[in-house]
């Protein structure tokens, strides 16, 4: 019996650990992100002109394992090519060399990339737009040069994050517009408000994930510098790396009072603005924090802190799907 639960209890930390190899909690964001915007943002505008959906459902969850299937892969071999960082920065954290064998790395990136492509294909072909089906490849091409190269590079590798961040909606909101020329009707007529919402979520995934690039290099200072990457805080310093954080946050607050703003012309989301308002103290705690942070574990609450602000946002487009 108690072999058993030895074996058992193996396996489960076996498991467990690819699950963090491929970052499940950012691969969950992802997957929200798609699906709440496509059911709470695009899908209620069919509902309101009365209308069915261009993009069928299968064909989106196509999209949606493709883009997490992409992610996953990116995540193993970004840990194949941190391997001497994290020996520095986190060694009683490290997944490959201890639980995991690095040519797992390999191995789930060719794999999960490979799944990741084929079932882009699949989905531009059935919106009738093959050439949707490059934006694929060039993001997993992307993000293997980001590992492999660009993460290394003074802000290149957090800028690249942070429109790929972006892009999350972008997709699914491209891959909509395709379908809808192919069904020969007329675009949604609410699709200048549809834009509109576009904008806000890609302005938002921009700036949190830019702001959480930059944490995570101040975070990871000691290795990064040891190895010889040129991350923002080693070129220009930590401070200066906080005081750029903070300025992208306060940013950040600006957008979110200019949307409630705009908001303000429209009676049905008034209780959208006092969530909204509620998301602006959530940054206003984090430049508080950004600001007072000196130690390594100070960093590391902040990144997963802006994790729950992904979360609040994402949370808003269901509020926007109950006061539609």
């Amino acid at each position: 019996m108690k072999k058993k639960k030895k074996r058992f209890a193996l396996i489960f930390e076996k498991f467990w650990a690819y699950l963090r190899l491929v970052r499940i909690t950012n691969l969950l964001i992802i997957v929200l992100s798609q699906y709440f915007f496509r059911h709470f943002i695009i899908l209620p505008l069919y509902g309101f002109e009365h209308t069915v959906p261009a993009m069928s459902e299968p064909i989106f969850l196509m999209l949606v394992f493709s883009t997490v299937f992409i992610a996953a892969g990116a995540y193993a071999i970004n840990d194949y090519f941190d391997m001497r960082i994290d020996r520095i920065n986190k060694p009683d954290k490290m997944i490959l060399g201890r639980l995991i064998p690095r040519r797992a790395a390999i191995l789930l990136h060719a794999v999960f990339t490979t799944l990741g492509i084929l079932l882009s294909i699949m989905a531009a072909y059935l919106v009738g737009a093959w050439k949707l089906s490059f934006i694929s490849i060039i993001i997993a091409f992307t993000l293997w040069m980001y590992s492999f190269k660009y993460k290394a590079s003074f802000l290149t590798g957090n800028l690249i994050i942070a429109v790929l961040s972006s892009l999350v909606f972008f997709i699914v909101w491209l891959f909509d517009i395709y379908a809808q020329m192919q069904t020969g009707r007329a675009i949604l007529t609410g699709g200048n408000f549809l834009k509109g919402f576009l904008m806000i979520y890609l302005s938002f995934a921009f700036l949190t994930s830019f702001i959480r690039e930059i944490i995570k290099d101040i975070e990871d200072y000691n290795g990064d510098k040891k190895v010889g990457c040129r991350s923002l805080p080693i070129v220009w310093g930590v401070n200066t790396a906080k005081w750029v954080s903070m300025a992208l946050t306060a940013l950040s607050i600006v957008l979110l009072v200019v949307v409630v703003y705009m908001l303000q012309k429209f009676e049905i989301f008034k209780l959208l603005k006092y969530y909204m308002g509620l998301i602006g103290f959530m940054f206003f705690y984090l430049l508080f924090i950004i600001r007072k942070a000196t130690e390594k574990h100070d960093f590391s609450f902040i990144s997963n802190y802006i994790k729950v602000i992904m979360f609040a946002g994402l949370l808003s487009m269901q509020l926007i799907y109950i006061l539609f």
